[in-house]
């Protein structure tokens, strides 16, 4: 019995390691797996952060046969913490604009485009010194 507790306890421990060291492993990198990792990873929250748009790294087709734009950039939160995101567009985005991203993790929940006012002072520092 008290190896089995034992051995209960060791795989609890892993699993809570886990799921607190897969959001490390996964910042910055935009692969389908942290995204995926992400999404489903309890201890990831949500938060908005912002960057400037830029040029597409690729250009594909979906699934319809429209085009889709894939995007990669530096986004800062309003605690000037950095990330690098890539996501999806259905469009091309013109070039240095402001987004609003909602993401978990590297998962893009959505994006808008916004006005400098709506964006944090010391994020728009942080964006021009980029």
């Amino acid at each position: 019995m008290k190896k089995v507790m034992i051995g209960l306890l060791v795989m609890i421990g892993l699993g809570v390691g886990a799921l607190f060291g897969s959001g490390a492993m996964t910042k910055d990198s935009g692969s389908e797996l942290s995204m995926a990792m992400d999404n489903v990873n309890p201890l990831v929250k949500t938060s908005t952060v912002y960057g400037v748009t830029n040029t597409a790294i690729k250009k594909g087709k979906g699934g319809v046969g429209e085009d889709v734009y894939t995007y990669r950039i530096k986004t800062y939160d309003a605690q000037e913490s950095t990330r690098w995101l890539t996501f999806n567009a259905d469009k091309r985005l013109k070039l240095n604009k402001y987004l609003k991203i909602v993401t978990k993790g590297q998962n893009v929940n959505s994006w808008e485009a916004v006005s400098s006012q709506t964006v944090p002072k010391s994020v728009i520092a942080q964006l021009a010194k980029s």
